[in-house]
């Protein structure tokens, strides 16, 4: 199968691949850049079609990119070995082609299908899967999107995964009149649908029959390698860039591909998605942000291509900063930020990075959100950020009026958040309070969630669709529901006093009686780190609670049958245990207005005292941003950093 367009048209020329600035003033006849971009041709799915570069890419300009003509995947359309040929020159401009400088090229390619990567580039989020139409951000992600198939990895017909067909193959003829006295450089761009790891590829001289190799980037690591969250092994990369080459004629290929069926298997991928071709300098990565605290090191780290020698000068506020002319720099102890260039220079022009500021870390202090104060008579005082829940001064079923409650709304939802702490995890304990609710409202699969303190460990208290109260541990162990309902409209006391070894019981109570009970029948265990969350959870499976709380406790023992109907009988009165308690929410008074700190630096332990010369605690699971109560006395907050070294990762687009 062969295609073939040549384009003359008397559109005006674009802008964009010519001589450089540089390059004339050097006294230097010709400097040229073109990049090229293989499509894929999805016939099943036509808006997975086509990616042209309508963006700058990997430190090349719109008008430098060569977006070629979409091959076959093979899903809905013929497949097999295909080879397609494209013909550009000096007035193409038309279908993802742009003029080049001078001269022609004759650009051949074959492979078996292509494919789409779904790879939606360095700048998003993990899984870094974006299928769901063109979901590429215009630029790189658009380079990326479609690839060339190495013969191996689930092709259309495979047969258990393997293809075992050739790899692919380019052939670019020409070369000589694009750079007719110049040497050139080429770095390739690979991507794929299912790999761990990116094997080596080969630039062929065609006229000297002579053979470079050149390597994909090891970092960041490509596909599920066990580091990476990357779905499918949907990633790719820039490969190291050649030596230089002076021929008219040069072909690339990939070396052979491997797939090893699972377990233990891995694919090793041979894919290429474009490539550029240069003279003059282009920084195909460049170094990104970074955000450090003070006396760390951190290295901007690019990757630069260009014919060598190349020079490197890097500039903080558009300065020269005297000796960094190495391709890299580090700034030891940073005590200060700024905004970093580098400029790379060689005889046939000069390129400029982006910018890549450097913030050096501070906690930043913001209003907001409300806190509910833990009452509690003595210990350490676990007071819970109030998310849209309303107070109110008292709150009646047709028997009890109840004062100072809060009010949640299914429909907002709200929620009261308390930070994970060690005074949490007490292996036999009692979680308690009030709720008035008339049933459970809103999203959500089932159930309103009560109290939550669980992702891969803990359990949630959950007011079941059927009234009743339901209690499920993570991994299903020991879960049970109560005899009796709840969402009658009516207030309620409900109580989960648990034992979480092996042969411990655990009991619902409601209203001060024993309502049901189980036995566990294996061991689960508090989440560290996770935070306590009431009447709304960070799981969306459940529904949010839409009802009022009262009198909320969490004890650090298993109270007894009598001590729970005392709660229950009067709650007014002398608190039961209170040695024993960990955190109350009493409701009594409106939540005061809290504050929010907030820090970037993920090696950062908060610390808090109560003068500002400390001594200073650690807050060992105090996460940014955190918030915090604003209290009658006063609190000093800082961080304890070890520094560290940062390396700003050119991949991280």
């Amino acid at each position: 199968m062969k295609k073939s367009r040549s384009h003359s048209h008397s559109r005006a020329r674009k802008v964009g691949c010519t001589v450089s600035a540089a390059a004339l003033m050097l006294g230097v006849s010709h400097a040229a850049t073109v990049g090229f971009n293989f499509q894929a041709n999805y016939c099943s799915a036509p808006s997975y079609t086509g990616s042209p570069v309508t963006a700058p890419a990997f430190g090349v300009g719109t008008n430098c990119w060569e977006s070629l003509t979409p091959m076959n995947t093979g899903y809905g359309c013929s497949g097999g070995y295909i080879t397609l040929n494209e013909v550009i020159d000096t007035t193409t401009s038309t279908d993802g082609l742009n003029p080049l400088p001078s001269g022609s090229l004759s650009v051949t390619w074959s492979a078996y299908t292509a494919n789409v990567s779904g790879f939606g580039g360095y700048d998003r989020s993990p899984p870094h899967y974006t299928f769901g139409g063109n979901g590429y951000h215009p630029g790189e992600e658009q380079v990326y999107w479609g690839f060339l198939r190495d013969g191996v990895n689930f092709g259309p017909g495979s047969s258990g995964g393997d293809n075992n067909q050739p790899g692919y193959s380019v052939d670019i003829v020409g070369l000589k009149s694009v750079f007719p006295n110049t040497p050139f450089v080429i770095e390739l761009v690979a991507s794929a649908d299912s790999m761990e790891t990116l094997t080596n590829a080969f630039i062929i001289d065609a006229t000297l029959s002579s053979t470079q190799s050149v390597i994909y980037a090891s970092t960041p690591p490509v596909g599920n390698a066990g580091d990476t969250a990357w779905t499918r092994g949907v990633g790719g990369g820039l490969s190291t860039v050649s030596g230089p080459v002076d021929a008219d004629e040069v072909m690339i290929v990939g070396n052979r591909a491997e797939h090893v069926p699972n377990p233990g298997g891995f694919n090793r991928g041979s894919t290429i998605a474009g490539f550029i071709i240069t003279d003059q300098p282009v920084v195909t990565m460049s170094p990104q942000p970074v955000v450090a605290a003070k006396g760390d090191n951190v290295t901007l780290k690019p990757i630069a291509i260009g014919v060598p020698p190349l020079s490197y000068q890097w500039r903080k506020g558009g300065i020269a900063i005297p000796g960094a002319t190495a391709s890299t720099y580090t700034i030891t102890g940073i005590t200060n930020g700024g905004d970093f260039d580098l400029v790379v220079t060689n005889l046939y022009g000069s390129a400029t990075s982006k910018v890549s500021t450097v913030t050096l870390d501070r906690i930043s202090v913001a209003r907001g959100p409300d806190f509910v104060l833990d009452t509690k008579p003595t210990g350490t005082a676990h007071d819970g950020a109030n998310h849209g829940a309303t107070w109110l001064a008292d709150d009646a079923d047709p028997i009890v009026v109840r004062s100072g409650v809060m009010e949640f709304a299914a429909a907002d939802p709200d929620q009261i958040a308390v930070a994970a702490d060690p005074d949490f995890n007490s292996a036999q304990g009692t979680i308690m309070f009030w709720m008035h609710s008339a049933g459970t409202t809103g999203g959500g699969n089932e159930g309103a969630m009560l109290f939550d303190r669980r992702s891969d460990q803990g359990l949630v208290i959950v007011q079941h669709n059927d009234g009743t109260i339901f209690v499920q541990p993570s991994g299903g162990v020991n879960t049970f529901s109560s005899l009796e309902t709840v969402s009658d409209d009516y207030w309620h006391h409900v109580a989960f006093v648990y034992d979480q070894r092996s042969n411990g019981v655990s009991t619902i109570y409601l209203d001060g009686a024993v309502s049901a009970g189980q036995a566990s029948t294996g061991t689960w265990s508090w989440p560290a780190a996770q935070k306590i969350e009431l009447g709304h959870s960070h799981d969306g499976y459940w529904r949010s609670f839409n009802g009022t709380l009262d009198d909320v406790r969490i004890y650090g023992r298993a109270l007894t049958v009598v001590e729970v109907a005392k709660v229950f009988d009067d709650d007014s009165a002398s608190l039961v245990a209170p040695s024993d308690l960990k955190l109350r929410f009493n409701f009594d008074t409106p939540p005061p207005l809290g504050l929010t700190l907030s820090w970037i630096s993920s090696g950062a332990v908060l610390q808090s005292a109560d003068d500002a010369a400390g001594p200073y605690t650690d807050l060992p699971f105090a996460t940014s941003p955190y918030p915090v109560s604003a209290q009658l006395a006063k609190k000093f907050y800082r961080y304890r950093h070890t520094p560290v070294s940062i390396i700003s990762n050119p991949y991280d687009m």
